[in-house]
């Protein structure tokens, strides 16, 4: 008997060592869930609002300011209770071993919280509406974008001045507006075309930082232009077609264009003075101008009208609400989709991004649909950018606990 209590007791010592059992959480799947669920509602954000534009709605942005997840686990275990010593056994204990809450426990628990900001303030709006200027433009060519691909978003229209008549050219896609006949150069063109002569001559943005005092502090300012650029220009008769590039060299004729990047350039213009021997600089706004040299009508004179962000938006909107691709970009590789924007309605097999707006599907595919997912990632930088920290004040916090 003096045997087997001490046995008992042997095993109780053993179980209070194993009572208590730790778990230890690894952080890398909720990280990864965060992620790709934040990456998920971004996505959808911007065709939602693309979607919207299409049925000329108001768009709406907002903006994570945080989110955050946590994740806890318990676990207990204990020995039943039971009665050691001569029969009969104490009133409480009816059974050998009686089990209870504290012998076998546990307790888990998860929840994820996110804060959005309404994306309303003077400033957001301010820099939304405001056209797209070169600095900006420069930054998205270094990021690699296609130079068509952002000719097409960024370009409202551009102007052709020759012999003193000026002819607009708009990104349209009603042909009335895209095409014009020039009377004084002799022949019409389209939008299009004026974007393949600039993939065809290596358009492209140049930077240059100024530094100015102004009361006592030294500031810098960033202003840019449209120059030419013999590298891109071949890389842009190697991706082209040849018979399209056939056609643009016959609308070039021979000419030159100017200015070439790299070449001089200085973004400070003398104002004229009043004879007091006293005249002031000031800087330039964006050179959105280049020139084509040797036509039979003397200098031409190209001048871009930029869009704004909400531009862009509302461009997108109008193709997906044609049912058109828009455009078909004509420097893309050939293993690529050369539609300019491929959304379309319904469910496909497999969708980049998918949502539900008055009762009918959008899809964008994940497969075929090169440029329209590079399209979402410049948007999404392009909000980020005009997004001001003030702009971040955690307004509305939802808070989810499955």
């Amino acid at each position: 008997m003096a045997s087997r209590a001490c046995g008992v007791l042997a095993g109780a010592l053993a179980a209070g060592v194993l009572s208590a059992c730790a778990v230890v959480d690894t952080v890398d799947p909720r990280y990864d869930t965060v992620n790709r669920a934040a990456a998920k509602a971004r996505n959808e954000a911007i065709l939602l609002n693309i979607v919207r534009a299409s049925h000329n709605e108001p768009l709406n942005f907002v903006v994570f300011s945080r989110v955050s997840g946590t994740t806890s686990v318990g676990a207990g275990a204990g020995l039943p209770n039971f009665g050691v010593g001569p029969a009969p056994l104490v009133s409480t204990v009816n059974r050998q071993f009686l089990f209870g809450s504290s012998t076998l426990s546990g307790s888990t628990s998860a929840n994820n919280s996110f804060d959005i900001s309404l994306l309303e303030s003077k400033d957001f709006y301010t820099a939304l509406l405001s056209p797209v200027d070169l600095p900006t433009l420069n930054y998205f060519v270094r990021q690699g974008y296609s130079h068509e691909l952002l000719f097409w978003l960024f370009t409202e229209s551009v102007e052709e001045t020759a012999g003193g008549v000026t002819v607009g050219y708009q990104n349209s896609l009603d042909p009335n507006k895209a095409c014009r006949f020039h009377p004084v150069l002799g022949r019409e063109k389209c939008f299009n075309d004026l974007v393949d002569i600039a993939v065809l001559t290596g358009l492209t943005v140049e930077v240059v930082t100024v530094e100015k005092t102004l009361s006592t502090r030294l500031i810098s300012q960033i202003h840019g232009r449209f120059c030419f650029d013999r590298v891109l220009s071949g890389n842009g008769q190697a991706d082209m077609a040849d018979q399209r590039k056939a056609e643009v060299r016959g609308l070039l004729a021979g000419t030159r264009h100017a200015p070439l990047c790299k070449t001089p350039w200085n973004p400070i213009a003398r104002v004229a003075g009043r004879g007091d021997g006293n005249t002031p600089e000031v800087l330039k706004t964006d050179t959105l101008e280049f020139r084509l040299l040797g036509t039979r009508a003397g200098p031409v004179t190209y001048r871009i009208v930029t869009r704004s962000t909400f531009g862009i938006y509302q461009y997108l909107g109008q193709l997906l609400a044609r049912d058109q691709a828009g455009t078909i970009l004509t420097a893309a590789p050939a293993y690529e989709d050369k539609q300019l924007l491929n959304i379309i309605r319904g469910y496909g097999p497999g969708c980049f991004v998918d949502l539900s707006f008055h009762g009918q599907s959008y899809c964008v595919p994940e497969q075929g649909a090169e440029s329209t997912k590079r399209i979402f990632g410049l948007l999404a930088q392009l909000l980020a950018l005009k997004t001001q920290a003030g702009d971040l004040a955690i307004t509305p916090s939802v808070r989810v606990t499955p």
